[in-house]
């Protein structure tokens, strides 16, 4: 690793970029309701809420990769983590559920993560773009497990304003060390002994790579249908020993810490060349994990299937990155990257929807196979895919 206090600097980015989204997910309906007066009001909102940062953050992708590629990833990480501070500060002093919706949309314009990433790509060497990938993904596991945790916690002692204002502040710290630290700016400088091959229009349609985008969408609907339903399937079960609340809780802070520790396996697995069996196998494996637990007797056997669950989870996101980045060149990686980005962020609005329709024909168990089979889709999507699945510059840039 050439610039290890970078990617450094970058991971804690990615963390801070994670906990901000997550910080609120599980206290939205509560945290709304001093905004609202009306608790029926604000478990609405909080729905329209929690999908806000997604929906700009999928109208915003793609034009902020291509910033990017022009103008240098560090000028627009710059941009970009100025935009999120702001978000959290106006999220912390929004008087109204209109200035909250506002602070919203921006933590999702400002397209941190994607940015992130791209910089992460850019700065790695193509040997070990895999291992950096993962080592994201570790970071924004350890941000899904912990953002939740402290959220509720904080909501029960001294109310969210706090936390968002650490983490803002901490953002601000994480700044100025990106300024300190980040001197790789331009992707066109890294790159001038190559020549730059004119990036084909409508690229991401040709199949190799949409079959990669649409297997992603359907690997991340899959992963938030989980999550808007398992609660629901966890209170159908009824343990006595364990408040639901709590049981979930726990179990998907299971799920994350396996994730935290297998994303560098995953990615050290996509370096070697097998990006497209890890994604098959791991979407495989998720999506037989969930149908297991379906017919799970004990709260031990729950707990290892989230375990299993977690671990693979940990592939899918990264390998879509991996294998759309390297199939442009170089200097169009944040276009490459912003488009990825779009697609997952997609699965974020299909799963939930997914639930919506199938929740009141067959309940929370149909809505667990209904995430199943988002899963599934995904891996048998990619065995249609015979094309070489790490080849560099192969089909974006043909004449």
């Amino acid at each position: 690793m050439k610039h290890p206090s970078a990617i450094h600097v970058l991971l804690c980015c990615q963390f801070l970029a994670t906990f901000g989204v997550m910080v609120l997910i599980p206290v939205m309906p509560l945290y709304l309701e001093k905004l609202t007066d009306n608790m029926s009001t604000a478990m609405l909102w909080a729905g329209i809420a929690l999908a806000a940062p997604a929906i700009g953050g999928m109208l915003s992708a793609p034009l902020l990769g291509c910033l990017a590629d022009r103008w240098g990833y560090r000028p627009i990480l710059f941009l970009a983590l100025g935009g999120f501070c702001g978000s959290l500060l106006l999220m912390s002093f929004a008087g109204t559920l209109a200035q909250f919706l506002a602070a919203r949309l921006l933590l999702g314009f400002c397209g941190i993560s994607l940015v992130i990433t791209a910089y992460t790509a850019h700065m790695a060497e193509p040997s070990g773009k895999g291992m950096l990938l993962g080592r994201l993904q570790s970071a924004v596991a350890l941000a899904c497990l912990s953002g939740p945790l402290l959220g509720g916690l904080c909501m029960d002692r001294w109310g969210m304003e706090p936390l968002l204002n650490v983490t803002a502040a901490m953002t601000c710290v994480a700044l100025v060390a990106a300024a300190l630290c980040l001197h790789d700016a331009s992707p066109r400088f890294r790159h001038r002994d190559q020549p730059e091959p004119p990036l084909r229009k409508r690229w991401f349609c040709r199949w190799p790579t949409l079959s990669w985008l649409a297997a992603g969408a359907l690997a991340q609907g899959g992963a938030f249908a989980l999550v808007t339903c398992f609660a629901l399937y966890v209170s159908e079960l009824g343990d006595p020993r364990f408040p639901a609340a709590t049981l979930t809780g726990g179990l998907h802070a299971l799920a994350w810490a396996a994730t935290f520790l297998a994303g560098s396996y995953w990615g050290k697995r996509n370096d070697r060349g097998g990006a497209r069996g890890s994604f098959v196998m791991a979407s495989a494996g998720c999506g037989s994990a969930i149908l297991a637990m379906l017919y799970a007797d004990s709260l031990w056997q729950l707990a290892l299937l989230r375990l299993v669950q977690g671990f693979c989870l940990a592939a899918l996101t990264q390998t879509v990155v991996y294998i759309v980045s390297n199939r442009v060149h170089p200097r169009h990686q944040g276009q490459a990257i912003g488009t990825a980005n779009s697609a997952l962020v997609s699965g974020q609005l299909i799963g939930p929807l997914a639930v919506t329709a199938v929740y009141p024909f067959f309940h929370a168990s149909g809505a667990m196979a209904a995430s199943a089979a988002l899963f599934i889709a995904a891996g048998l999507l990619l065995l249609t895919n015979k094309h070489p699945a790490y080849s560099t510059c192969t089909e974006a840039t043909r004449p």
